[in-house]
């Protein structure tokens, strides 16, 4: 039976041999010999050098003030430092700094410090960590995969079951519209709002036109959130207080009170469908979570503020407290709710990845507030 990578294998054999023979020639010099005995030579003397100063010295004060400096560095180096490289770097050229320095102590004043020891095993920890942290994030990089190609799949059986079926309902609602403006009733009233104000026919079916189109935008705005396939081209600049106003309020507006805040005409760079779909789901949390079904007294603000090179989105609502022992980690993050939740934990995590796709920032701001919510994101280009 023939070895597989016969090539591989016979080149390696050429290179062991070239390898064994070198090694062969360098034992008939006296090279090695020299360099055996010089090594054996040095050892004795640092063998009896020690045995010396056990005996016949004691610390001194310079050498406990390297040996403390020396510690202090090299702590101050593993914790600042944020490359594992830089920290063994600096590490190791504080210890090349030591060898001269130690033996010029030895030999002046009779005395051995430890800090080159120290430095030798600072290192080995250091290289020790580096490579802990290295199996560590290779092994978060697999689990973070895998859960994206799981998402993805799971999108990608939406797409392609939902969307047909969206199509298939918008057909019959432009049929009915079109039924109604012929007979002249699409200007009727159907129901009251909460503020009092009437809604008509035409703005029902309207709006049902339009969470439908969302349906849709939130299909492929997903896949392309959770496949960081959003391109720079996918963002336009809006009037963000407008997309509110037209948008995302507009669709709740028979159901509770929401307000804006919102000075001048803002203008930012958006990716408009995934910026909706994260708005909406935090007014849905608010109607699932802080009312519990129960919206008749329900208050939801945005006070949108304008800096230099960024916007502030501050929402606010009157419902229940958002739970102390959810950080803004477990609320952005995939299956995180607190545990008399009725949702999925889906909600926040959407507006996490709309947040990191547009390199924005999410506060919990523990106020006088039942809950108050700070997003922040850049005005100008992503």
């Amino acid at each position: 039976m023939l070895l597989p990578k016969q090539k591989l294998f016979t080149s390696n054999i050429l290179i062991c041999t070239a390898i064994a023979l070198f090694m062969f020639f360098l034992v008939q010099t006296p090279l090695l010999y020299s360099t055996l005995l010089f090594m054996i030579k040095v050892l004795v003397n640092v063998h009896f050098a020690l045995l010396d100063n056990k005996a016949s010295f004691s610390p001194s004060l310079i050498s406990f003030l390297l040996d403390l400096g020396v510690v202090l560095f090299c702590a101050f180096n593993w914790t600042y430092q944020k490359t594992a490289a830089n920290k063994i770097v600096a590490t190791l050229a504080l210890g090349a700094f030591l060898v001269p320095v130690s033996l010029y102590l030895f030999s002046r004043f009779g005395t051995l410090s430890i800090a080159l020891l120290t430095v030798v095993g600072v290192a080995l920890g250091m290289c020790i960590d580096a490579a802990r942290e290295f199996m560590s994030s290779k092994f978060r990089r697999k689990i973070v995969e895998e859960k994206h190609d799981a998402e993805y799949n799971i999108l990608r059986h939406l797409n392609h079951n939902v969307k047909p079926n969206l199509l298939m309902v918008k057909s019959p609602i432009t049929a009915v519209i079109s039924f109604l403006e012929s007979r002249q009733i699409l200007d009727e009233t159907l129901a009251k709002r909460l503020d009092g104000s009437d809604e008509t026919v035409r703005e029902a079916l309207d709006h049902a036109m339009i969470s439908l189109e969302h349906i849709n935008n939130i299909l492929e705005s997903t896949r392309k959130l959770v496949t960081h396939e959003i391109l720079r081209e996918d963002f336009r600049e809006v009037n963000i207080c407008e997309l509110f106003e037209r948008e995302i309020i507009p669709l709740f507006a028979s159901k509770m009170a929401i307000t804006i805040h919102c000075g001048s005409a803002i203008k930012i760079r958006l990716h408009r469908q995934s910026f909706v779909e994260a708005m909406l789901n935090l007014i849905r949390n608010a109607e699932v979570h802080g009312f519990s079904g129960d919206c008749s007294k329900a208050v939801l603000s945005f006070r949108i503020t304008e800096r230099r090179s960024r916007i502030l989105i501050d929402y606010t609502n009157n419902g229940r407290t958002f739970p102390g022992n959810l950080s803004e980690k477990d609320f952005l993050s995939f299956g995180r709710k607190s545990g008399d939740s009725p949702g999925e934990g889906l909600g926040g995590a959407w507006i996490g990845k709309m947040i990191a796709a547009h390199n924005g920032s999410f506060e919990i701001i523990r106020d006088e507030q039942p809950l108050h919510f700070r997003i922040m994101l850049p005005k100008g280009e992503i």
